[in-house]
């Protein structure tokens, strides 16, 4: 990919600044910004995240920081009794909040926006690329099956939602849940009378990923295809880009927990599992995806 391609190439990036999402996503994005050196990545969460996320890293010319209102209100105090009432905050002050530092981030970079990348649960960043006529590539920090449920949750309230379905009915209508029960579905995804800000979030999300120009996942490709096809087939472009990890490190890696004795039992079936691994790295699946998101990102 030529630098020129890259010239004028400016990606909003939009973190969700609780728990570890932001951390995941600011590797996806360092990763990108070393095949895509001439294209400039602007960071938008909190001041408090943002910090956090930041201290300690190496100075990178293409990625610069923009802080997000949070929402709290003016001299807020966080209660030990409600330790989430931040995030419902943050959540009712989005997605303005981010439209309003896009705004700025704009006029001062002299660039306009080209493509958002954001975390998957931010789902009104197909509404801001569809008002840019841009690309919109939301990144799922967690693993393939908890997203394909997000995206069939009309399904599954429709089949385990009712009062009187046994707590051991299985997910059998999905490829690849057949030992997954009832009881083991968080209650606010099977019903809908009872939803509040994160599970509505979520909700929202299945329905708006097919929107989106690709779907990318933190997890390793082969480790539950099943699931990965199911996703593919609901999605644009689903690609799984794994963690920010070398060959050299995964095989470090496997060799640590086997040495442990907790690894005695695991070394009988682990081979499968590191050939799938090391095949998802280097110069494997994920390297190839992430080849292919950049395509995306910089079209």
């Amino acid at each position: 990919m030529s630098e020129a391609k890259n010239d004028f190439k400016h990606i909003a990036v939009l973190a969700f600044p609780f728990a570890t999402h932001a951390a995941p996503l600011f590797s996806l994005i360092r990763r990108l910004s070393t095949m895509a050196p001439q294209a400039k990545f602007t960071f938008f969460s909190t001041k408090e995240s943002n910090n956090k996320v930041f201290s300690g890293q190496a100075r990178l010319e293409n990625i610069k920081p923009y802080n997000v209102n949070d929402g709290l209100p003016e001299d807020y105090m966080i209660s030990f009794e409600n330790p989430h009432e931040p995030v419902g905050y943050f959540l009712k002050a989005a997605p303005g909040n981010f439209k309003q530092a896009m705004e700025v981030a704009v006029q001062v970079i002299g660039r306009e926006i080209t493509c958002i990348i954001s975390d998957a649960f931010f789902w009104f960043g197909a509404d801001i690329a569809r008002e840019l006529h841009v690309p919109w590539v939301p990144l799922w920090t967690a693993g393939p099956r908890p997203l394909l449920l997000h995206l069939e949750t009309d399904l599954v309230r429709q089949k385990m939602g009712g009062d009187g379905v046994p707590e051991d009915r299985t997910i059998d209508f999905l490829p690849g849940f057949s030992e997954i029960r009832a009881a083991d579905i968080p209650k606010e995804l099977l019903y809908e009378d009872a939803i509040p800000e994160i599970p509505a979030m979520l909700y929202k999300m299945g329905q708006m990923l097919p929107r989106a120009a690709a779907v990318v996942s933190s997890s390793w490709e082969k480790l539950d295809p099943d699931v990965a096809n199911q996703l593919r087939s609901r999605l644009h472009n689903f690609l799984e880009v794994g963690e920010t990890m070398t060959k050299d490190g995964v095989t470090k890696a496997i060799k640590l927990i086997l040495s442990t004795g907790e690894g005695e039992q695991m070394r009988k079936n682990v081979e499968h599992l590191q050939d799938l691994a090391l095949d998802a790295v280097s110069n494997g699946s994920s390297s190839k995806n992430l080849e292919t998101l950049l395509e995306v990102v910089t079209k």
